[in-house]
């Protein structure tokens, strides 16, 4: 669980995001050392007998990938007709800055983690020679061969669909003095954003840095665009009942 300070919107983000990152880099570093995204996928692999059998189970693939991505993309299209609905109804209308700022982040997270995924060729596991595929690994600061075909497999495009909607976090706490509606928006992102993560992993579409990439790209934007869209101004919070009686 991070500091309070480092996630009060009220405050500048940039310092507490630039000690988070160097710890997140050593992270990076220490599983590419330890080669843990590689014993991660080998366990998977194994457990699989050998292939990956998940890749189109319908529980997998149906579920959790499709609709689950239907969901997201769902979630997403209500936050927007809100935000009309703000120019509209009365009641409504100090939902807006915090409904722009949601829509805002969870689509500007998932857009950057689409163009990085769409401007660098990385390998997916199921790719690999190690696990099946055609492709031997080429690491990440090596040139991508020009025989090989284009490959978009990072950061982990699938588990932005949840971890892109931690901004309910500072959106609620904007909102609500009780803590239990932050605490209940992160853990909704978090657990979504790990079960899609983990679907793509057991699928051999993912590795595990992969997806801690993502989450770390996600938190930051929706940390920035907090200070940007709340922090910048008077601090508003509401009771459930101020907008219920306005």
């Amino acid at each position: 669980m991070l500091p309070r300070t480092f996630l009060k919107y009220s405050e500048s983000p940039w310092v507490p995001l630039l000690k988070m990152w160097v710890l997140f880099t050593l992270l990076i570093i220490a599983i590419a050392y330890f080669k843990l995204d590689f014993r991660t996928a080998d366990a998977v692999y194994t457990m699989e007998g050998g292939d990956w059998t998940l890749s189109d189970f319908w529980l997998t693939k149906y579920v959790l990938h499709d609709i689950g991505k239907r969901f997201s993309i769902s979630i997403g299209v209500v936050v927007l007709v809100a935000i009309v609905a703000t120019f509209f109804v009365g009641a409504m209308k100090s939902l807006r800055r915090p409904l722009v700022y949601l829509f805002v982040s969870v689509a500007l997270s998932a857009l950057i983690v689409s163009s990085i995924k769409n401007s660098i060729n990385v390998a997916c596991p199921w790719d690999l020679v190690r696990y099946g595929g055609n492709i031997p690994y080429v690491g990440f600061f090596q040139e991508w061969p020009s025989k090989f075909p284009d490959i978009a497999c990072f950061p982990a495009g699938h588990a932005s669909a949840g971890y892109a909607w931690i901004a309910l976090y500072f959106f609620f706490d904007y909102l609500f003095v009780s803590s239990k509606w932050r605490r209940l928006g992160a853990g909704g992102a978090m657990s979504m954003g790990l079960l899609f993560g983990i679907d793509q992993q057991v699928r051999g579409a993912h590795f595990l840095s992969h997806d801690l990439w993502t989450l770390m790209i996600s938190f930051s934007v929706s940390r920035i665009l907090a200070y940007l869209f709340f922090g910048l101004i008077k601090n508003r919070k509401v009771a459930v009942g101020d907008l219920v009686n306005s």
